[in-house]
């Protein structure tokens, strides 16, 4: 186990971030609904509190992830695990009022507007300081709701979506666009991806000619999508010959298509496991 655990070591943070990213969810979206039922329910302190706990710590693995990137980044981090760490904790002692609320919500907005300050420090690229400078506006437009009684509702939405956020980008950082765009590449994946889509358009509009159970376009789509990644809800049926030519078409196509797409990730996590040093 501790030969696994350092031979892994430098993945450990990831790990660590995503998963407290992903903790964020059974936090938000009990807290949603219960605001939308009860808002005077005390009972929101304690899931205050397990959410910015959650945070920080996700933040503190966040920090040796990112830390060896910039010590700007690093000492950032850590700052952010304090504070919503701190926050966790007046929560409990003061209890659920508006000036706690007000107090949690400025340190939340204020992480994501140093987030973007510092992005702009790091890069100087015309389009990412365009992009940040929105952001920045809309993190002040936002940040103003911290003063009325809707502000923990917004804090927690944008926590949930950021947090989804960070998990998509953090996935994403770890594929190796290059070896993907070869292997599509070399099994014509995206032609034959294309003429799927193609197929299913064109067969969509015959089975609304010519088969009397779709009286939409968009039935004729849902259907044709169904039976082309092989799920068959069975809410459509094709009642003519025709019909059900065009099922068993796009069926055998489903069929290549789905093992194309297999065929893709096993190919390129065989690649990655290759390139990656041992």
């Amino acid at each position: 186990m501790l030969q696994l655990l350092q031979k892994n070591k430098e993945k450990i943070p990831l790990i660590g971030d995503m998963l407290f990213s992903t903790l964020i969810f059974p936090f938000t979206i009990p807290l949603l609904e219960k605001w939308i039922k009860t808002p005077e329910d005390p009972g929101f302190a304690l899931w205050i509190l397990a959410l910015y706990a959650v945070m920080a710590v996700m933040h503190l693995f966040r920090a040796f992830r990112l830390g060896r990137k910039s010590k700007l980044i690093f000492i950032s981090q850590l700052a952010y695990a304090f504070i919503f760490a701190a926050c966790a904790v007046i929560m409990p002692i003061f209890g659920y009022n508006r000036t706690t609320c007000t107090i949690i919500s400025l340190a939340f907005w204020g992480r994501l507007l140093v987030d973007r300050i510092i992005s702009i420090i790091r890069l100087h690229k015309p389009l990412n300081n365009f992009g940040n400078g929105i952001a920045i506006l809309m993190i002040l437009f936002f940040s103003l709701s911290a003063m009325t009684e809707f502000s923990m509702i917004i804090v927690v939405s944008i926590a949930s979506f950021s947090s989804l956020i960070s998990i998509l980008a953090v996935s994403f950082s770890q594929i190796k666009i290059g070896i993907l765009k070869e292997i599509i590449r070399k099994t014509y994946a995206s032609q034959i991806i294309l003429g799927m889509l193609l197929t299913m358009v064109a067969f969509s509009y015959a089975l609304v000619f010519f088969d009397e159970s779709f009286t939409s376009i968009f039935d004729a789509l849902w259907y044709c999508f169904a039976v082309v990644t092989t799920i068959g809800f069975g809410d459509f049926t094709p009642v003519t010959a025709f019909g059900r030519i065009i099922s068993v078409i796009l069926g055998i196509y489903g069929i290549i298509v789905v093992a194309l797409i297999t065929s893709i990730i096993v190919n390129f996590y065989g690649e990655m496991k290759k390139t990656d040093p041992e």
